[in-house]
């Protein structure tokens, strides 16, 4: 049984699945900086970040730059992270445990792209 400490929040009613909550419970630190980035609102529809970064169990694997690969970290081919995080000019824009999203603020963006015939 897993006892919630009463200083953090409580993942188990951020509407996540038991796995994924469980998960975030036992990453005190991680929740802890998902907390406050889960209330900030979605992107905005034409939205387009400078600065993209992708890291895997909070380590940097790929860094973009005004549209320009500055940072590419070796990967091994069978590496799963499970904690993948997403961030535009140093804010996280999606975070994902596993194949859940924890955080997703590029929807909005995804929507007007769609919209505007750019997805298929």
């Amino acid at each position: 049984m897993i006892t919630q400490n009463s200083t953090l929040p409580n993942p188990f009613e951020w509407g996540l699945s038991p796995q994924t909550a469980t998960l975030l419970s036992r990453e005190p630190e991680i929740l802890a900086d998902l907390v406050q980035e889960r209330l900030l609102p979605p992107l905005p529809p034409g939205y387009v970040p400078t600065v993209v970064e992708v890291l895997f169990d909070d380590v940097p694997y790929i860094r973009s730059e005004n549209g320009i690969l500055t940072y590419v970290r070796n990967c091994d081919s069978n590496y799963e992270p499970l904690f993948i995080e997403y961030r535009f000019d140093d804010e996280i824009a999606l975070f994902q445990i596993n194949s859940e999203y924890v955080i997703n603020r590029i929807e909005g963006m995804a929507i007007a792209l769609a919209a505007q015939g750019f997805l298929h």
